[in-house]
């Protein structure tokens, strides 16, 4: 099977300044809704690890059927990390301040909209609501975003926001000169979360 090749760096290195900027540690639960097939479910597994937070996960039948993640989430979850269309299925079958106990929603995979920021704050009020983005590629995130409370409305989603440790974000043309601002061009990941290649494809390694 192909795929893509990391080293243990990478990965590490994005776990650990999760677990640094927003202070997880043995104290924290989290709530494992990510398939373990998924990228995003690399920082369940060793962000876990690494903090020494317990890893909380649904029964095979209850992965998902959202009206059952509520009851595991008063079980004392604090934090929660997801695809914006899974937090909008917790969402929908949540009503008011139900979880004081979520300290943290980390969002990715997805533009994540306007709107849904202050509906998390709703259902916990305790909880700072932070985007990330990257790709798989560049083990799993390499930008992030805390969003402000509250939100701008006007604004269509949350935008990106700043390069996480040991790695880089740049808007280049086909050129690779840095763009100016305004100026549209392609994303460039670099840093220590780059991957080795691709696994048996040294042509789309080399291009990448």
């Amino acid at each position: 099977p192909k795929g893509v090749v990391l080293d243990h760096r990478g990965p590490k290195n994005t776990c650990a300044d999760v677990n640094t900027l927003y202070s997880v540690t043995s104290r924290d639960r989290i709530f494992g809704i990510s398939a373990l097939s998924f990228d995003l479910s690399v920082y369940d597994v060793f962000g876990s690890s690494l903090a020494g937070a317990a890893l909380v996960y649904p029964r095979a039948e209850d992965i998902r059927n959202p009206i059952t993640w509520p009851l595991l989430l008063r079980e004392g979850v604090t934090i929660w990390n997801s695809a914006p269309a899974v937090m909008q299925l917790l969402l929908d079958t949540t009503q008011g301040s139900e979880l004081p106990n979520l300290r943290l929603a980390m969002l990715s995979g997805d533009w994540v909209p306007a709107s849904m920021p202050g509906r998390i704050l709703l259902m916990a009020p305790n909880c700072t609501v932070v985007c990330l983005g990257g790709a798989t590629e560049a083990s799993v995130w390499s930008i992030w975003y805390e969003v402000p409370s509250p939100f701008p409305l006007h604004l269509q989603a949350v935008q990106y926001g700043h390069a996480m440790a040991n790695q880089s974000w740049q808007v280049l043309d086909g050129e690779l000169y840095v763009c100016p601002l305004w100026v549209p061009g392609e994303l460039f990941i670099g840093g220590i979360g780059l991957a080795i290649g691709y696994l048996g494809e040294p042509e789309k390694t080399a291009s990448r």
